[in-house]
């Protein structure tokens, strides 16, 4: 779990990001209403803004959708809300939507705590 490396010919292009990103690797659940079938994917990395992961089925881009993943600062896993805004094959990335405080703090926490493990 560190800090995503890519080749040279796009380092500008990611360093040019806001939120640096962080490998983490973990089950997420996703899911778009309480009465819609939960699809289970894992994750890839994750910034203060945003977590993106595979799955196998999939949304288009603009679907909201609740996320629960389990991070390494809390021993309940986390919930947020989300809305997807990219997929190519089976990668999907998602933004974090309305996150409250608490949330933000425990994402915050997160990227910290897989900063120092680069």
């Amino acid at each position: 779990m560190a800090r995503m490396n890519y080749p040279e010919d796009t380092k500008g292009a990611v360093n040019a990001r806001r939120f640096p990103r962080y490998e983490i690797d973990t089950e997420v659940a996703a899911f778009r209403a309480i009465d819609q079938p939960i699809l289970r994917g894992r994750s890839l990395n994750i910034s203060e803004v945003g977590i993106a992961g595979l799955f196998v089925t999939g949304w288009p881009a603009g679907t909201a959708v609740t996320l629960k993943f389990p991070v390494p600062v809390v021993s309940s896993p986390l919930s947020v809300d989300a809305i997807v805004r990219s997929g190519s094959d089976h990668r999907y990335g998602f933004e974090f939507m309305g996150l409250n405080p608490t949330q933000r703090e425990i994402i915050s926490k997160t990227c910290r705590t897989l900063a120092l493990l680069q």
